[in-house]
């Protein structure tokens, strides 16, 4: 049997595919793997829960973004079942909503819990698998490509069999989003490449949120919105701001992008940066890289080059930099 199936071009283009739909309208595509990353503190569960909430009840996710109503379930292994009622509560949540927990029961991302997990979902008609937190649910090295692979090839079973999956990951600990809070993401890079939507939050002057979207596969990315939370011992509530335009120079985006691709790999030639940062999405060229590269190795980012092979140079990051 032939394992590959070549389709000629006539074909392909007649072939009749329906519209993207999603779970949350332009944030989280159906049977897709989105990421939601931010900083400790930062309001991620919370965020969590009341996307469970709002999917539940096919009500506008912070009463702007549109759902596709469902069942939900929650794989928490981060905080426990007493704390994730208190937070409930606070949300407003009912106890006839479709939403399921399995919290702090060691779920990890081998064959075991996945076909368990699927099962529930088929039996649950699940729809959306929500995650909390990435880091808790693999024993993989998150700055190698190669193993961060194997573990999303685990998370696509679940979009095979249509369901959706938000996973939460941590931002590394400068995490003030210094070029966008895709590459404030802890691991390795081919993270934010291997997902379909990345969502980052940054909590500013305690009850403000500002969401940056930073990938989207199936659309343009939203433009970055604030959100106000307000809180006490019995209520949680969130309320949309409205769209902000950001405030990110381009060429912050290229220092925080080369910071996390350097760190991961020691040394790179120019050539190899700008392949690099293609695949995050991150269009630049060799005049603009190099005048940046200049200045950051005059500014001690970055170390003098070294002499590659021919007339190449590898750049490193300077000293103390990490």
């Amino acid at each position: 049997m032939n394992p590959i199936s070549i389709k000629p071009l006539d074909q392909l283009m007649g072939q009749y595919y329906p519209e993207q739909e999603y779970i949350v309208d332009r944030l989280i595509p159906d049977a897709s793997i989105t990421i939601l990353s931010g900083t400790s503190r930062s309001f991620k569960t919370y965020t969590l829960l009341e996307i469970a909430l709002s999917v539940a009840r096919g009500e506008p996710l912070f009463g702007q973004f549109n759902t596709q109503q469902g069942s939900v379930l929650v794989i928490d292994e981060e905080n426990g079942e007493r704390l994730l009622q208190k937070r409930l509560y606070q949300l407003g949540a009912t106890a006839d909503l479709p939403i399921h927990f399995v919290a702090l029961q060691g779920f990890q991302l081998d064959d075991k819990h996945i076909d368990a997990a699927l099962l529930a979902c088929e039996a649950r008609s699940i729809k959306l698998v929500i995650i909390d937190a990435l880091i808790r649910i693999h024993d993989a090295d998150e700055n190698s490509a190669r193993e961060m692979s194997k573990v999303f090839r685990k998370l696509r079973r679940f979009t095979e069999a249509d369901v959706a999956v938000l996973v939460t990951q941590h931002n590394r600990k400068q995490g003030a989003m210094n070029g966008g809070s895709g590459n404030e993401m802890r691991g390795s890079s081919d993270i934010l490449a291997a997902v379909d939507s990345h969502i980052g939050v940054i909590r500013k002057d305690k009850w403000y949120l500002y969401f940056d979207q930073t990938k989207q596969r199936y659309d343009v990315e939203l433009d970055p919105f604030e959100v106000k939370v307000s809180a006490d011992e019995l209520e949680f509530r969130f309320e949309y701001l409205g769209a902000v335009k950001s405030k990110i120079d381009k060429s912050e985006i290229l220092r925080s992008a080369v910071i996390k691709l350097l760190s991961q790999n020691k040394q790179l030639r120019q050539k190899d940066l700008i392949e690099e940062l293609e695949k995050l999405d991150i269009k630049t060229n060799e005049h603009t890289l190099r005048s940046l590269l200049n200045r950051w190795v005059a500014e001690g980012l970055l170390a003098p080059p070294v002499a590659g092979v021919g007339n190449t140079k590898l750049y490193s990051l300077g000293e103390g930099v990490q």
